[in-house]
Formats: C-alpha cells, structure tokens, sequence
C-alpha cells in the first residue's frame, strides 16, 4: 500500500503506501528479519496485482463469479508495514529512516530521517534531520492524499509549503517533474484503498 516511495514526495510516500514506512537504510541491507516481517504485504500486494490483470473472463476452468472491487479487505500490523516501508526505502537516496504510528480513523504520525546529501539541496535545510508529523489521509479509486496537520523539522515546526518548496528543489536537481503533499499517488496495482485502525492497516482490495 504505499505507493512507491519517492524523495518527490518523502512524506506522502511514506504515510502511504500506498499510506504505508521502520528503518530505510541506504548504506546497509535491510536486516533479514525486518524482510520476513515484510514478507506478508510483499505476498499480498503481489496477489492483488495478479489478480487486477486477469482478464474478467478467464479462459481456464470458470471459478465463479469475480469479487467485485473493495469488497475484500486484509489487515497488517504496525509492525508487517514499517518493514514493508523499510525495504521499499532500501535505495532511497535522501530518506535514510521512517517509522509510523497508525490511529484510527485514518490517522498518521511518523518520523522521517532526511539526509539531502548534495550541498544544493543541504543549504536550505540542515543536511540531517527528522522530520515528524501527524497527518490524515484520503484514499479512493486506487488512489491517496495526504492532509498534513501538523509538521515539524526537528523541534521547529514548519509549513507543508516548505516542504513542497524543498520538493520542488530537489526535483530540478534530478530532472523529474516537481510534486506536492497534496497530490494524489497511485496505490499499488489492484488496491482501492487504506483504511487505518490503532496499530493496524486495511487494505480494501
């Protein structure tokens, strides 16, 4: 759920996820064990995909009729997605760390450990920092948007304008085209939405 994680959106690609981000290491391996926690939204999301790209009728043995779209959900622990966000931030070149807390209703705080690395990009921010928030997101039709509440860039809090402006940098650096907190991101293939409870995320599918 998640979403590809990309330093165009730090924030929303980690609350998502696709919603959805324990540790993101650039220099080392992602730890084996923090991959087999993992592994359960890896298999899942991988089951969902195939499912999307089935042709409505299939051509073998009919196995009854097609759940329609949202109809079924499963649910993942804390835990199951801070390691799904770790590996899928494995080679993420500014978001060294992230790590979320699920409330309910549709509700996130998190922290992020940003490294912008590249003294272009440092001189606004300072090179190393966390970045926290508390956030609600929306998420429909395969889609998700983040609603930042409130943000904070170690203990100062900032406006999720800064943070766009800081996107907008980025991206000039890299030759792709600027985002911003507020746009919608693609879900993974076959996902229709997030919901969250306390420590948990449903994947309505």
């Amino acid at each position: 759920m998640i979403l590809k994680a990309r330093v165009l959106h730090p924030v929303a690609g980690v609350a998502a996820a696709a919603v959805m981000a324990a540790a993101a290491a650039l220099f080392a391996a992602v730890p084996p064990e923090v991959r087999a926690k993992a592994a359960g939204i890896f298999d899942a999301l991988a089951k969902i995909e195939i499912e999307a790209e089935r042709p409505t009728r299939a051509a073998a043995v009919p196995a009854g009729p097609r759940p329609e779209p949202g109809s079924r959900r499963l649910a993942f622990s804390e835990a199951e997605l801070n390691a799904y966000a770790a590996c899928r931030l494995e080679t993420e070149p500014y978001v060294r760390t992230a790590a979320l807390k699920l409330l309910a209703d549709n509700k996130v705080e998190g922290r992020v450990g940003i490294d912008l690395g590249k003294p272009q990009v440092s001189g606004l921010v300072p090179q190393k920092q966390d970045l926290l928030f508390s956030a609600r997101f929306e998420t429909r039709a395969g889609k998700i948007r983040i609603a930042m509440d409130h943000l904070y860039l170690g203990a100062q809090e900032i406006s999720p304008a800064f943070i766009d402006l800081v996107i907008g940098v980025v991206a000039s650096l890299e030759g792709v085209k600027s985002t911003t907190l507020n746009d919608w991101y693609d879900l993974p293939r076959g996902v229709q939405r997030l919901e969250t409870r306390p420590g948990q995320v449903i994947i309505v599918y």
